[in-house]
């Protein structure tokens, strides 16, 4: 395969955008692929890199008066869209993939169009990174357009995004993104490991770091003035490695501390060392759309401590309750610390626990991912997953009006339903919900119950493809399960997005519907498997059925149905494997637990 990667800036480690291009074309290299690399340099020096072996397309840079000079002051730039040497680079290429939403990438896409070639933009930039560096990090209708601007001017030419998390996938469905995303991570290089032979500091200190650059939404004051309110403050030894706008304040901050804070920037080889020379590491960040410093410091053995900013992903990185603190709470976040000074066995387990979650995120794995992406780019072009402001107005009314009155009376009435366990729904969102699949309305049963919370039917893509009932289905939450199974992580990544963004998923993990079927059959793993990503409650629902009694035995000759409604069932193990077959044993002893006598 030979991939086109668009970026900026390349062979320079000026920020994290920039070294997940280099990993991706180093991986993509070793894995057998032709990789092309188009960004900022020198024209004449373009062609084959004789050390990367890349075949180099080099623009000049783009200046820009006042953006140039902003771009600098972020230790990045802007490169020219040459569009005779992007369509070079271009022509033969199975695939581009767009790494910065700027003039480059936008042409890229747009050359690339003309030649047929698939092309993906990278989701890199959290617009709350731009927002708090002008000073408006409070300000939402900012962020609001922030979101708009980059979709209005960049983004919609695309059919295609890579989110490397699903946090800010879910924020761009929310947000009318309408391109397929792809939730694949930008990977932590191998180098990033436990090393069992490397001594860390012989000062008796206990040592934490922070990786993250110097500005504004990173909060590392947070940490220092931790720090300072420990009941260990003298024993503690702060490492701040990065660079920024904010490293005067935080130095002058940092003065205040008994021990002096070691404040530098680290090429790879010097940070993979204070990583395994540290006991713990400190992630403050409000705004994170992965939180990469934090993946390879627990990648490398670290035990992480985080903030649980809801603008930022590596809150979902805890394993427990001492591994997360209140966003921008110092006095939270030096409980936190004192725990794991006070507790060495607790963070010596821990570590093991997080070399082991680590393995989900090794670089190869995720480039292997991206490539199974890659190959599915020529897929159609509307996303069959999106759903514009428009129809969900329509479908809210339409649910509201007609579905939940007709279908309440129906079930009531003539089905003979009676509810158990409703106070169970209580105060729930963003929550997966099962059921056993026995009867033909059991989703209008689980729709009501769950109403008036927004709630998606995963069916299958046949009973969608008509205009009715396919429309209707689609209209009141059905979303197609793919047939297809190189496209059955679209789905799942996208239910994640749903969960994530506050809706209910319910999932019939027994598949096939029986009618009136008195068992529970074998649960397939789907439902578990995004429930346990999501780190999101699973709620069981039974149906059961009963002989019909007084006015019902002349109305129905069928038995009449129970729906019973159990507890909510909370992450259980920090594996997600693990916390799948945990939850997936107890959901299912439970649904065998309820009575399901049938006369």
């Amino acid at each position: 395969m030979i991939v086109v990667l668009v970026t900026d800036t390349f062979f320079i480690n000026n920020n994290g955008i920039t070294i997940s291009a280099m990993r991706y074309a180093k991986t993509l290299r070793e894995h057998g692929h032709t990789v092309r690399v188009v960004t900022k340099g020198n024209p004449e020096d373009s062609g084959v890199d004789k050390d990367a072996g890349y075949e180099m397309f080099y623009v000049p840079e783009l200046r820009v008066p006042l953006i140039t000079r902003l771009a600098h002051k972020q230790d990045t730039l802007l490169a020219k869209p040459a569009r005779k040497l992007l369509k070079k680079a271009i022509e033969g290429a199975d695939v581009v993939h767009v790494f910065q939403a700027w003039p480059l990438g936008g042409t890229a896409c747009t050359v690339a169009k003309k030649l047929g070639v698939p092309a993906i933009a990278a989701f890199h930039i959290q617009p709350e990174n731009i927002t708090y560096n002008l000073g408006l990090g409070w300000c939402k209708p900012a962020v609001s357009l922030t979101y708009f601007l980059l979709k209005a001017l960049f983004y919609r030419r695309f059919n295609h995004i890579h989110c490397p998390s699903p946090q800010i996938a879910s924020q761009l469905r929310k947000r009318g993104y309408k391109a397929w995303l792809h939730v694949v991570s930008n990977g932590v290089d191998g180098a990033f490991c436990p090393d069992d032979t490397h001594r860390g500091f012989d000062d008796g200190r206990f040592h934490i770091v922070m990786v993250g650059r110097f500005s504004p939404e990173k909060r590392q004051e947070v940490l220092l003035r931790a720090v300072m309110l420990s009941a260990h403050k003298d024993d503690i030894q702060v490492h701040l490695a990065g660079h920024g706008p904010k490293e005067k304040k935080l130095r002058a901050l940092a003065s205040q501390l008994p021990h002096p804070v070691e404040f530098a920037y680290y090429g790879q080889d010097e940070l993979i060392r204070l990583l395994r020379s540290c006991d713990l590491y400190v992630h403050t960040s409000e705004v994170e759309i992965e939180g990469m410093g934090c993946t390879e410091a627990f990648s490398s053995g670290l035990v992480p401590v985080i903030s649980d900013s809801k603008l930022s992903a590596t809150g979902s990185f805890a394993l427990d309750a001492n591994n997360l603190f209140k966003n921008g709470s110092a006095d939270e976040l030096a409980q936190r610390i004192d725990y794991w000074i006070e507790h060495p066995q607790a963070l010596k387990e821990a570590s093991s626990a997080y070399v082991d979650f680590a393995k989900a995120f090794t670089l190869d794995d995720c480039v292997k991912q991206m490539e199974r992406v890659y190959s599915r780019l020529r897929m159609k072009k509307r996303c069959i997953y999106y759903r514009s402001r428009l129809f969900n107005l329509v479908s809210r009314f339409c649910t509201l009006v007609i579905a939940i009155p007709v279908l309440f009376l129906w079930t009531r009435l003539f089905l003979g339903v009676r509810v158990k366990g409703h106070e169970h729904l209580r105060g729930l969102s963003g929550a997966l919900t099962i059921c056993n699949h026995v009867h033909l309305l059991d989703s209008a049963l689980v729709g009501i119950e769950l109403f008036p919370r927004k709630t998606v039917f995963p069916t299958l893509a046949s009973n969608m493809a008509s205009l009715f009932p396919g429309a209707l289905v689609k209209l009141f939450g059905g979303a197609p399960v793919p047939e297809n199974m190189l496209d059955l992580k679209v789905f799942l990544d996208e239910m994640e997005m749903r969960l994530l963004a506050g809706q209910n998923v319910h999932f019939f993990p027994e598949g096939e519907l029986v009618p009136y079927d008195t068992q529970i059959r074998s649960f397939k793993n789907g439902a578990f498997r995004v429930a346990a990503r999501a780190r999101v409650p699973i709620v069981p629902l039974r149906i059961s059925f009963v002989p019909p009694t007084g006015l019902y035995r002349v109305l129905r000759r069928k038995p009449v149905m129970r729906l019973t409604i159990g507890e909510p069932i909370y992450p259980l193990a920090a594996n997600t494997k693990e916390d799948m077959m945990l939850r997936r044993s107890i959901a299912q002893d439970w649904m065998q637990g309820i009575s399901s006598k049938i006369a």
